[in-house]
This record gives C-alpha cells, sequence and structure tokens, in this order.
C-alpha cells in the first residue's frame, strides 16, 4: 500500500512490524516525497548489512528445533553430532546473543571460515567453528565461537581427594584457540570486514561451547566457573551445551543474571 506524495516533507518506509527506513523511488518531483508501508515480510535487505546468505532472523528458536537440540544432547551427542545439527539450524548458535544483548535487529552466523589464509609448516591457518554477530540500535556486534563437545569437561580433580581443581586439556586449548582468533581479528579486522562484508568488524569478544550443567552440580565448580566469567570481563566466555539451549527461550536478562553466577539447575 502506498500513500499520495506529500509535499515538502521527508520520506519514510514504514513495516507492520514498526521498522523504518528511507525510501525513494527517483519518480518524483523536486520536493515531493512519499511513504510506503510494506507488509510482513516484503521488507527489502538493507545493502549495508552483512551478506544475506548468513542472516538468521532474531528471535525465539522454534520449539520443535528445541526440542530435537535437547534430545539429541540427552541421546549422547558428541562434538561432531552437535555441530552439525547447529550448522543446519545457525539461529541456535546465534542465541549466544542473548549472553551479549545483541541482535535484535538482525543475527549472522558464519560457519568454517578461514580468516587467516596464512598457513605454514609451523604454523596452521585460523579457521574459527563460526564467526556470528547481531545488530541492536548500537550498531554491529562480532563474535568468535569454539565447540568443543558436549561430553567434555570444563575442569579437572586432581591431588589428594581431589582438592587441587583446573581448567581441563580440553578447555584449555580451547581458550588458546579464541585468544589466537581474537588477537588475528583485532590486528587484520579491516581486511576481516572487506572480505567477509562485515560491517563495523572490531575486536570480538569469544565463546567457548562445551560440556553440560550436571558437571556444575559441584558448587565449586559452578563458582569458578562464574568466577572465571567474571574475571574474563566476557571478552571469553565460557558457556554449557545446556545454557546454549536454555538461550534459545530466554531473555538477555536472565542469562545476565546466570552470568553472574546466579545458581541454576540443569
Amino acid at each position: 500500500m502506498e500513500l499520495a506524495w506529500r509535499v515538502g516533507q521527508c520520506y519514510t518506509e514504514f513495516t507492520e512490524s514498526g521498522r523504518s527506513l528511507p525510501y525513494c523511488d527517483g519518480t518524483g518531483a523536486v520536493g515531493e516525497c512519499r511513504m510506503r508501508i510494506y507488509k510482513a515480510g516484503d521488507l527489502p535487505y538493507p545493502s549495508d548489512w552483512p551478506p544475506q546468505e548468513y542472516f538468521v532472523r532474531p528471535g525465539q528458536v522454534a520449539n520443535a528445533v528445541s526440542e530435537a537440540f535437547g534430545n539429541l544432547l540427552r541421546n549422547g551427542a558428541g562434538e561432531t553430532e552437535a555441530d552439525q545439527f547447529i550448522r543446519s539450524n545457525p539461529a541456535l548458535l546465534g542465541q549466544c546473543l542473548n549472553f551479549t544483548n545483541f541482535g535484535h535487529h538482525g543475527m549472522w552466523v558464519l560457519p568454517q571460515k578461514l580468516i587467516d589464509p596464512g598457513a605454514s609448516r609451523k604454523r596452521r591457518g585460523l579457521k574459527p567453528d563460526y564467526v556470528f554477530g547481531g545488530k541492536s540500535s548500537d550498531g554491529f556486534f562480532w563474535c568468535v565461537a569454539e565447540l568443543k563437545g558436549p561430553q567434555d569437561k570444563i575442569f579437572k580433580r586432581s591431588g589428594a581427594e581431589g582438592r587441587t581443581i583446573s581448567l581441563s586439556s580440553v578447555v584449555n586449548e580451547g581458550v588458546c584457540q579464541l585468544l589466537q582468533y581474537i588477537e588475528y581479528c583485532s590486528a587484520q579486522q579491516a581486511y576481516i570486514r572487506d572480505h567477509f562484508g562485515l560491517p563495523s568488524f572490531r575486536e570480538p569478544i569469544g565463546f567457548l561451547v562445551v560440556g553440560r550443567d550436571a558437571e556444575m552440580e559441584d558448587e565449586q565448580l559452578q563458582e569458578l566457573k562464574s568466577a572465571w566469567n567474571k574475571m574474563a570481563g566476557g571478552r571469553i566466555q565460557i558457556r554449557t551445551y545446556d545454557a546454549l539451549l536454555r538461550s534459545t527461550s530466554s531473555s538477555w536478562t536472565s542469562e545476565e543474571q546466570a552470568f553472574s553466577g546466579a545458581k541454576r539447575s540443569p
């Protein structure tokens, strides 16, 4: 539906969802403007957004997808199975943005992109499991994610009666990988912006998705994980697969409470 020309006024597109964008088809006389109202789903994809092939719609993941992912985890899925499911349902990973308060206007997920092709005999190229981001009224926000297995442990106990606690070798590896990704992305942000078409790409934050909440039934381990997330200032976050599943139906406020260390049942 198009409204009549409005002489001497600015023009704007309005959608049924309340979103507005500038509009002009170039056919009006000087000083004339019009408004166009789009039906839901007909809004043209903005030219200043990342490539549309990476776009996933913000909002909650379909209940059927969440239920299928939950069943997959309960049936003992490994890293490969979990990754294949997320790759087929990228909005799942996009829900990590619930931990950041970004992504209300759009989400983008890029799987297995070689951000640093400079491999050599002594050094591998850098290929995070996912680069993903979102857009809010404050602009774009970007992240890198590394997935480990749902069956992997976040911590290990050793010494007399298991009193010595350290990060597991799997988590140590994942954190070091994320540090490499973040460091390279920070140094080569212009290249990544241009090569992948990611507006406002700056130093991303890192997400390590690993393990299950059952391990956090040990209150001391839960406190240590919360302490890690707070100490890292949100720059590298360790999240379980259960937390990822919860984020598909939760708000940022509830996930912030968990981030701050609130005890949650698995």
